[in-house]
């Protein structure tokens, strides 16, 4: 039996919270380290991988950059994610620029993985309200 209460861990400055059924809430601190970085997407493709597929929701509103080594570590991983929707909350101008480069490259490199939709807010309401008229299970394989 799964354990249903809501988990919270803290990884170096980052906050991973899953709310069940299927909500992951990765709230991602300064410095953006790549160790750190790994263990938090650790998490999240295990959560998936042992739950189900997860509604995932990034609070990105403190990282002003995406160090290379990051982009490098997102696109280098082996593992696909199981997530059925994903938002950036609070992202500026360069980080959701990065992100986007990152997710079309991933779509172009390995068109393998599975796709889910994602989508950018301002704020965590209007993200949470878009992740729940999200499907809670992954119906295609077309978005990132």
């Amino acid at each position: 039996m799964t354990n249903e209460s809501t988990e919270r861990l803290t990884i170096g400055p980052h906050i991973v919270t899953f709310v069940p059924p299927d909500l992951l809430v990765l709230e991602f601190g300064v410095p953006l380290e790549v160790d750190n970085f790994s263990r938090v997407l650790d998490y999240m493709y295990r959560t998936g991988a042992e739950r189900g597929p997860c509604k995932v929701l990034m609070d990105i509103s403190r990282i002003r950059s995406v160090p290379r080594d990051i982009r490098e570590a997102v696109r280098a991983r082996k593992d696909a994610s199981k997530n059925t929707a994903v938002v950036f909350v609070g992202a500026p101008f360069g980080v959701r620029v990065a992100l986007e480069m990152i997710i079309a490259a991933i779509r172009i490199l390995k068109p393998e993985r599975p796709r889910y939709p994602f989508a950018f807010f301002d704020h965590k309401e209007d993200a949470l309200a878009w992740l729940q008229s999200q499907p809670s299970t992954t119906a295609s394989n077309h978005a990132a």
